[in-house]
């Protein structure tokens, strides 16, 4: 059986790297106006100057002076702004652009600033730390683009450095996850990733415990203890996460968005929703607005 089109809008990005100022988009976006969707791609808004709203999939940031909004991808988002004169900068990069110059996908999530299934919260900056901040995005800017040799790798090299001082920040705010014993830290960050790649095949924590070669009850006895939330809940908050995307932002049938989670039955796959969301699915689409 071929599984049906989602019809959520995906945006690509036709090469490794972009940098955008806020006032081209928007004047892009004057022509073109923009619709939620996702991307195949990271995106980092860093906000100067502008009036307006960001959506990242069920959740609603107020744009704000000084502050760095991050999206994974896949993560479905809108941008909404109403300043006539917006200043700031949107980054854009493919997850294999930082690996041509040995920063990994993992070390990237490492970071604490790119999630898909958490919550992304925006980093809020004082102006003395958007001072600090500032040289590295117009490093970013100058050399995007310019036309020199080695740009890109130069472009990669502020990109690296524009992140760590993003992390250094976030964690000088100390809302950076606590710190892990190694080990626990290990099993968590693979169950994340193990989530991420394989939540519409697997829906049992064995089956992702099994991947680590460690009981059931450890996985999440470790999950549970280090994140707050069990590793069957967060197997499920990630189907969730994914059944209302589609039921908000596609044109698929209820069955059509079971087939695509896994689920073989449409019956088994509604108690989940109603058990998970506290709302009949028919309900949570009727009532949502695109």
């Amino acid at each position: 059986m071929q599984k049906p089109e989602t019809h959520i809008r995906q945006a690509h990005l036709p090469t490794p790297f972009a940098y955008r100022s806020m006032a081209e988009v928007e004047k892009r976006r004057s022509q073109t106006p923009d619709l939620p969707h996702r991307h195949d791609y990271f995106t980092v808004i860093v906000v100067e100057r502008a009036q307006g709203a960001h959506q990242i999939d069920f959740k609603e940031y107020t744009l704000r002076e000084n502050t760095v909004y991050f999206v994974s991808p896949e993560q479905i988002h809108h941008l909404t702004v109403t300043e006539p004169n917006p200043r700031g900068h949107v980054i854009l990069f493919r997850p294999d652009f930082l690996q041509q110059y040995s920063f990994s996908p993992s070390q990237l999530y490492d970071m604490d600033l790119f999630f898909n299934c958490d919550e992304s919260l925006p980093l809020e900056l004082t102006p003395d730390e958007m001072n600090e901040l500032r040289p590295l995005v117009r490093g970013i800017a100058e050399e995007a683009q310019a036309e020199r040799s080695q740009k890109w790798e130069a472009v990669g090299a502020w990109l690296k450095l524009f992140l760590l001082q993003c992390k250094r920040f976030k964690s000088d705010k100390k809302v950076l996850n606590k710190t892990w014993d190694n080990r626990q830290a290990e099993i968590v960050k693979q169950f994340k990733n193990d989530v991420e790649l394989f939540f519409r095949k697997y829906h049992k924590v064995n089956e992702y415990a099994d991947r680590q070669h460690l009981t059931a009850n450890h996985l999440n006895d470790v999950i549970k203890s280090e994140t707050g939330t069990s590793a069957k809940e967060f197997i499920q908050n990630r189907l969730a996460l994914e059944a209302k995307r589609l039921a908000r932002y596609s044109e698929l049938n209820a069955k059509e968005i079971a087939y695509q989670l896994g689920y073989d039955d449409i019956a088994h796959f509604s108690k989940f929703f109603k058990k998970s969301e506290g709302i009949a699915f028919s309900e949570f689409r009727e009532n949502a607005e695109p």
